[in-house]
């Protein structure tokens, strides 16, 4: 969501972001019910619920903004070389604020000063040199460019223009009827978003839910700029609540009156705290299973149409051979964390593939590259296919029928077998892949073939994406059908290494890679 340019890759990766300011849960579980199942507390759960989802996001945050300064500044250094630096205007701004995470909620279309308040930067070189450099506590609105523009071009204003000229208060001199108070409302996807309307001055904002029975807030933005505590129900501002209040009804009224009824019922979009934070996104059907893949095209996953395509209603990927690096389509859906993954999979003789989860999409290494565990889907090679392997991290961690503990340090250790089955190429096969916790089992035609327990904290991942691969190599023929997935709790406990002790005579997964001719694992009661 967070697009940025190729220039600032890897920027912020080393930094820990601080977590959102007003995080506390108090905070979420204090708002009215109507505000606790709304589109901002869905698409909480889509980038911010987890510290992972939010450095992840913050960071791309960080970096798209990085890339826009870069860009401003080689957009500033073209006006100077082309000698336009001191006839040129610059403004910056936006067009809405992000909760991104506070209050437990994402986006923006509420009420709240992160939503509302956007920055308003004017770089005038003609503006005295004593009034340059200012900070104007003037309130301005989005409404004011049309206006200010006019006004610097000597255009005429039109008197139907709301807004008004900032040019004055850019040039250092306020008008002394510069306004003291601003009218804010929302009433776009009024099914999904809840509408308000109310005024905000210099020391309270007043607003009304209009289809929730008109609830109010009262903020004291002097006493609780953060806006934590409502005094609508508060006698003491009882005089303050009806003066503002009507002030918002003679505004409505200026502009146009009210808006009619909602026409049918307000949709829930979440319940507040829901048990799987990724079936928020996309609702599952009755079996408790989401549909990954339509069968008709590829909506919903991201990757490149060069390899990936419908063919026979399967997600299939073909090569021919000559590709250079492994390459990836994207289930855009939700990231997944505990789950229960079901897909038939049918891959062509000598071909290789992989179910990628808990991933990460990662744009500085390469176009649709995905890292991160994955079920290998390998044709003609019973020890490869099912197993457990670490895209670009720690590679094999459980070949074909073992089952395995990952220690703390990232070694796997095979503590246990499972018979390993050949599976024929060019035919379908049903792939289940089932996490819980640290917890991974993979299965081909209900024939268990990876068991692993990761201890592995530094190592390991508890969330990421759903992608499917094809593989450098010979040329070769994918496909997928019938792909979903069981979301299931976000709080299913993590396994204890003191519970499930290696043996003395576990040993060491043998490593991807030619290994010396006396190569022999190492027991673990020995190492």
């Amino acid at each position: 969501h967070f697009p940025w340019p190729r220039a600032v890759d890897g920027m912020y990766d080393d930094v820990d972001i601080a977590p959102p300011r007003l995080s506390d849960v108090a905070i979420f579980d204090a708002l009215p019910a109507f505000l606790k199942t709304t589109i901002n507390r869905e698409r909480f759960f889509w980038r911010w619920n987890t510290d992972q989802k939010y450095q992840t996001n913050v960071r791309a945050y960080y970096r798209m903004v990085s890339g826009i300064d870069n860009a401003i500044g080689r957009f500033t250094k073209a006006l100077q070389e082309a000698g336009l630096a001191d006839n040129t205007i610059i403004v910056y701004t936006a067009d809405n604020g992000y909760h991104m995470g506070n209050r437990g909620l994402a986006g923006k279309w509420s009420h709240f000063e992160e939503s509302i308040r956007v920055p308003m930067i004017i770089a005038d070189p003609r503006v005295d040199p004593l009034a340059q450099g200012k900070v104007s506590d003037a309130a301005a609105l989005n409404l004011d460019l049309p206006a200010t523009f006019l006004d610097w071009a000597g255009a005429e204003i039109p008197t139907r223009y709301q807004g008004r000229s900032l040019k004055p208060i850019i040039n250092g001199d306020r008008p002394a009827d510069w306004r003291t108070e601003t009218f804010h409302e929302h009433f776009a996807v009024r099914h999904r978003i809840p509408a308000f309307e109310g005024i905000r001055n210099q020391r309270f904002k007043y607003v009304r839910y209009i289809d929730h029975d008109n609830h109010e807030f009262l903020h004291d933005l002097k006493n609780d700029p953060d806006e934590l505590v409502n005094l609508a129900s508060d006698p003491a501002h009882a005089d303050t609540l009806t003066a503002m209040r009507q002030r918002t009804t003679e505004r409505v009224d200026e502009l146009g009156g009210p808006l009619e009824p909602l026409q049918g019922n307000f949709s829930l979009s979440t319940v507040p705290h829901p048990e799987s934070s990724a079936a928020v996104t996309v609702r599952p059907g009755p079996d408790g299973f989401v549909k990954l893949f339509n069968g008709k095209n590829l909506s919903g996953w991201s990757g490149d149409s060069k390899y990936w395509s419908v063919k026979d209603a399967a997600l299939t990927g073909v090569t021919d051979g000559s590709l250079k690096a492994n390459r990836f389509i994207t289930w855009k859906g939700s990231t997944i964390r505990n789950f229960d993954l079901r897909v038939k999979v049918k891959v062509s003789e000598g071909g290789n593939s992989g179910i990628q989860y808990r991933g990460t999409s990662r744009p500085d290494l390469g176009l649709d590259i995905v890292t991160g565990y994955q079920c290998d889907v390998v044709a003609n090679t019973p020890k490869y296919n099912g197993m457990l392997y670490e895209e670009k991290g720690r590679r094999i961690l459980s070949h074909t029928g073992e089952k395995v503990i990952v220690d703390t340090d990232g070694q796997p250790w095979v503590v246990g077998t499972m018979p390993v089955k050949e599976f024929a190429a060019d035919q379908w096969h049903d792939y289940r892949v089932l996490v819980q916790g640290n917890h991974h089992r993979h299965w081909i035609d209900d024939h268990p073939t990876a068991d692993l327990i990761d201890f592995d904290q530094e190592g390991r991942a508890l969330e990421g994406v759903l992608a499917v691969q094809v593989h450098v190599g010979p040329a070769m023929t994918i496909q997928y059908k019938d792909f979903k997935i069981k979301h299931l709790p976000d709080s299913l406990p993590l396994k204890r290494a003191e519970d499930h002790p290696i043996p003395a005579d576990a040993y060491s997964v043998r490593p991807q890679g030619r290994l010396p001719k006396d190569w022999k694992p190492t027991i673990y009661g020995n190492k």
